[in-house]
């Protein structure tokens, strides 16, 4: 009768000691004795965890992120500038420019006719041509349109601008040191310079036109916007309607 009290004695202290040093069993704390858990305090247990678990700063880290992100996709973005609107100031801007061109474009034109013959009269009417187009040009990188399509065009009639100012000083350098053939490739540089304004005109006409405020032809009447070769530039009063 003694050993069977031992036995069974023995077989509950090894079932114990089992449930407590299975990593199975699910345990919580009590004092300094661990002891399995039961059904409810399992389901707290689990709660618990879980709430630790979302409250982790990574996980806190990721879902600021991930609400930061959703929040920005919700906000309205800023409409591009309009278009039209902003052609439609740039052709008001563009008539105040005609006669700063006119002037370069006079100058061209009377040097070509004298086909670079009296080195004097060349100088004289270009040299201070170099000025203005300088001044023309920082004027026209003042003014800063808001759509981007109009940006590129700007940018575009900025630097066939800026091809002049450079072309016209290296006329006047060649023919003040009599190097004729230099003075053949600066005039192709001026060429180039004044196709390049054509192309941009070119540009600025397809925006008017794609925003509705020209046709494809001019009305009888109005003349078009791309100018001629030999002068171009806004001194052909744009039209913007």
């Amino acid at each position: 009768m003694c050993h069977a009290r031992c036995a069974l004695r023995l077989r509950s202290a090894t079932l114990l000691r089992n449930e407590i040093f299975d990593p199975t069993v699910p345990r919580q704390s009590l004092g300094t004795r661990t002891r399995p858990v039961s059904g409810s305090a399992l389901s707290v247990l689990c709660y618990e965890k879980l709430r630790m678990t979302l409250l982790s700063p990574r996980l806190l880290l990721y879902l600021s992120l991930f609400l930061s992100c959703l929040f920005l996709s919700a906000c309205p973005r800023p409409q591009e500038a309009d278009v039209k609107t902003d052609l439609t100031k740039y052709m008001d801007e563009a008539r105040l420019w005609a006669a700063t061109e006119s002037q370069i474009n006079n100058a061209i034109i009377a040097v070509r006719r004298d086909q670079f013959v009296h080195d004097d009269f060349t100088v004289n009417t270009l040299r201070p041509i170099v000025g203005v187009t300088q001044e023309y040009v920082q004027r026209l990188e003042k003014y800063q349109p808001q759509a981007k399509p109009l940006q590129n065009v700007h940018q575009e009639y900025i630097e066939a601008w800026r091809a002049h100012h450079f072309a016209i000083a290296g006329i006047i350098d060649c023919v003040e040191k009599k190097d004729y053939i230099q003075l053949a490739k600066a005039n192709t540089d001026l060429l180039e310079a004044q196709r390049s304004v054509s192309d941009a005109l070119s540009d600025l006409a397809n925006l008017l036109q794609k925003a509705g405020l020209r046709s494809e032809t001019a009305a009888p009447g109005q003349p078009s916007l791309s100018p001629p070769q030999e002068s171009p530039g806004f001194s052909v009063s744009p039209q913007g309607s």
